[in-house]
């Protein structure tokens, strides 16, 4: 859909945070009155043009929409503006050529007083013919919720958004997660997505206008509007509920309950999703199902080079950056949280902290399939993913006898440049199965027999310890031309 539609997801108006829908601070040459003079510019053509019908989304009594003037494939005046329809509160920020600008008397404040329209301005904007149409032509919304399940999303249909235009059937839509979730660009958390429809009642036919998403204070955060709207070539079960009460009476609708709001979780990262090679590439291999799970394991490294390490921080003052945890445990050493062993799924470590979640997905501990890295905190949200293309398997290793030779080779794939063709980069490893122990020789609660097998590639070669009962490849050391060291496990639960 990215190829029909023209993005406008600007500012945040909660929070101002400028890097929401590509919104950037202005080129540092310009001083504060050439902003000011671009805004009251903005303003003055954004009033002499008619709001994008499909763009005004309204809260109770607040307004939200866009005012836009295309010249061909240009956009000559792109403008948004918040507004309560009684109050005296107006925000409004216009495009320029780094991104979206906050019309604003200040631009940098925090605080809802500061990010207000200057004053002059804002009362030319509160009196405009422009915000009293709005207002007066969008009703406030009568949610009706037309499907409820459980930890899923919740269906609602907006009763008062309901008109006839062109003999098409106009309305509103919402979804209402279970949980806060994840905008598709990564920019922010949303409580819920917005849409408007135009129903063809006499040829069944539903299209899609505008989306949008909305935060926990029903603030809008980003959407967009489709230039060249075309009819759903499918039509799922929700799809054809909504068609099905757009088009039907008034008191089917009304049978439904009013929207009483939902209380929401608060959001947790998903788990990655892997390529479909490198899910069949494990199926393949047979490997029995784990009988125990380990839940936790701390794992502390001793490296034998850590004298030149130590050396080497000293001298460039490097130890302010290692935390308390890290010199414990060691440069490699780490303490880390599994999810408990679902069919069908590989291993998954988990971390949640206050401002940071992340998520790592492994085949059994010993190959590293896909991660993801979530931080909201005052610099905004931030993600960052990482995972394999591929991944092929030579070798018995449902089996892994002693002496046997396996192999594995990883495949990523990635664009140096964004428009550039995706490249492909393998990575083989050689491996060999040494010997067969108790589990309990690594440490004391561990029950069952482990595999001691020895991974090596160009750079580096480290050994394992698979414990056959957990189905868990624990490391046991690890060595490169950079230095060598061991591993120990200090607790496993």
């Amino acid at each position: 859909m990215d190829a029909l539609i023209r993005r406008f997801s600007g500012l945040s108006l909660i929070t101002l945070a400028l890097a929401l829908g590509g919104c950037q601070s202005p080129a540092k040459k310009q001083t504060a009155a050439d902003f000011d003079a671009m805004g009251r510019e903005e303003l003055n053509a954004a009033l002499a043009l008619q709001p994008q019908s499909n763009s005004i989304v309204r809260e109770g009594d607040y307004v939200t929409y866009v005012v836009m003037e295309l010249d061909g494939h240009n956009t000559r005046h792109l403008v948004r503006f918040d507004a309560d329809c009684h109050l005296p509160d107006a925000q409004m920020a216009h495009l320029t050529s780094g991104g979206m600008l906050q019309f604003a008397v200040d631009r940098k404040s925090a605080t809802a007083e500061g990010r207000q329209m200057p004053g002059a301005e804002k009362q030319l904007f509160l009196q405009s013919a422009q915000l009293k149409q709005v207002c007066a032509q969008t009703p406030v919304p009568q949610w009706r919720v037309i499907a409820a399940p459980q930890q899923q999303d919740w269906q609602l249909l907006d009763r008062a958004s309901l008109i006839q235009k062109d003999g098409q059937t106009l309305f509103w839509s919402a979804r209402v997660p279970a949980a806060e979730a994840l905008m598709p660009r990564l920019k922010g958390l949303y409580s819920q997505v917005r849409q408007r429809w135009s129903a063809d009642c006499a040829q069944q036919r539903l299209t899609s206008l505008s989306t949008f998403y909305l935060d926990k204070n029903n603030r809008v955060i980003g959407g967009a509007m489709v230039q060249q709207p075309t009819a759903l070539q499918t039509l799922d079960a929700d799809a054809r509920q909504l068609l099905i009460l757009a088009c039907g009476t008034q008191q089917a609708l009304d049978q439904y309950k009013p929207f009483p709001g939902r209380a929401q979780t608060a959001f947790v990262l998903p788990d990655p999703e892997l390529p479909a090679s490198v899910v069949k590439s494990i199926e393949a291999l047979k490997l029995p199902a784990p009988e125990k799970d380990i839940t936790q394991l701390r794992i502390s490294f001793k490296d034998f080079n850590e004298a030149h390490e130590q050396a080497l921080e000293k001298k460039l003052d490097l130890s302010i950056l290692k935390s308390a945890r890290r010199r414990e445990l060691g440069r490699l050493g780490r303490d880390t949280r599994y999810q408990p062993y679902e069919p069908g799924k590989q291993l998954i470590e988990r971390y949640d902290g206050q401002t940071r979640q992340a998520v790592k997905v492994s085949f059994r501990g010993l190959i590293k399939l896909a991660s993801v890295d979530y931080t909201n905190d005052h610099y905004g949200i931030r993600v960052s993913n990482d995972g394999i293309s591929d991944l092929r398997f030579e070798g018995d290793w449902m089996n892994m006898p002693v002496g046997a030779h396996l192999a594995y080779t990883v495949q990523w794939s990635f664009a140096p440049y964004k428009k550039d063709a995706p490249q492909r980069l393998d990575a083989k490893f050689a491996c060999q199965v040494e010997s067969l122990k108790p589990a309990s020789e690594f440490y004391p609660s561990l029950s069952g027999t482990a595999k001691v097998i020895t991974c090596t590639d160009e750079n580096e070669t480290a050994m394992y310890a698979y414990l056959q009962t957990y189905g868990l490849f624990v490391p046991v050391d690890a060595g490169s031309k950079f230095g060598y060291g061991q591993f120990k496990i200090e607790a496993a639960e």
